[in-house]
């Protein structure tokens, strides 16, 4: 585990050390930098791993624009869920498009790939921008850390569950309606099949798990040759938007668990 300096995060996305937000926020925005909850968690051993913010044109906005930090346990402490670990999400922006998101996440060994697992009907903590949210986001971190055995569960029963090649291709139509649309058909660049392809033996089984993760990597990091709808030859893109990662993860999540139950398979309650 390689755990990012202060450095580090500010190369990767310097919107976590703001100093100020966007000058369009109202007086009563509570502002607090992300750095000192970046902070806060790692003294509380969660360690940033990985950080990211989304591109913007405006370099105005590159300080105050939506950036998202990984963060992992050390290796004494690490929670394994299967084949992954656990990992908290957080997410943030000081221009008033999203307020503090805690999330929980799991890291694939085997792929190197992230994902954001929904927790609930709603999700992780939202914390609204104020100056409690430093509390607000530790109590958050301990509420979402007893959560990781229903996740864990929850991997158990899709690496349980089988699906036949034609609820594959279904699951992989509906994934793609997810990331490009309803009219997927039309103004999507790939196919089910091609999203369906395995990048290692170990996912070129039948259980929902692997064509869960089959599809999450395939989609998430792109390179997956096709055809634009002028028919020129093109290639899909890895995503990189913050944004899109949260909600095409937690989709992605949800869609499996509701297969698993169309399968009759029991998920943790």
């Amino acid at each position: 585990m390689q755990i990012l300096s202060h450095d580090e995060l500010h190369r990767t996305a310097p919107a976590i050390f703001a100093q100020q937000p966007d000058k369009a926020v109202s007086d009563r925005y509570g502002f607090v930098p992300t750095i000192q909850v970046v902070d806060a968690l790692q003294a509380e051993g969660w360690y940033p791993v990985r950080a990211q913010q989304t591109n913007v044109r405006d370099p105005d906005r590159q300080a105050v624009t939506r950036h998202m930090i990984r963060f992992r346990q050390d290796p004494d402490r690490q929670m394994a869920v299967g084949d992954s670990i656990t990992e908290l999400v957080l997410t943030n922006s000081h221009d008033r498009s999203a307020a503090y998101q805690l999330d929980l996440g799991l890291f694939r060994l085997i792929c190197l790939n992230g994902m954001v697992t929904p927790v609930g009907d709603v999700g992780g903590i939202r914390v609204r921008h104020g100056k409690q949210i430093v509390d607000e986001i530790l109590e958050g971190s301990i509420e979402l850390s007893h959560q990781v055995p229903k996740i864990a569960q929850g991997v158990e029963a899709f690496r349980s569950t089988l699906v036949s090649q034609g609820e594959a291709h279904l699951f992989a139509e509906a994934a793609l309606s997810l990331r490009y649309g309803d009219d997927w058909q039309q103004s999507s660049p790939i196919k089910p099949a091609d999203i369906l392809e395995a990048r290692r033996t170990e996912d070129a089984n039948g259980t929902l798990w692997s064509v869960f993760n089959r599809t999450q990597e395939n989609l998430f990091k792109g390179g997956l040759r096709g055809r634009s709808r002028s028919g020129r030859a093109t290639r899909t893109r890895p995503i990189r938007s913050v944004t899109e990662d949260v909600r095409l993860n937690r989709a992605l999540w949800k869609l499996t668990e509701r297969f698993a139950q169309l399968k009759g398979t029991t998920l943790a309650a």
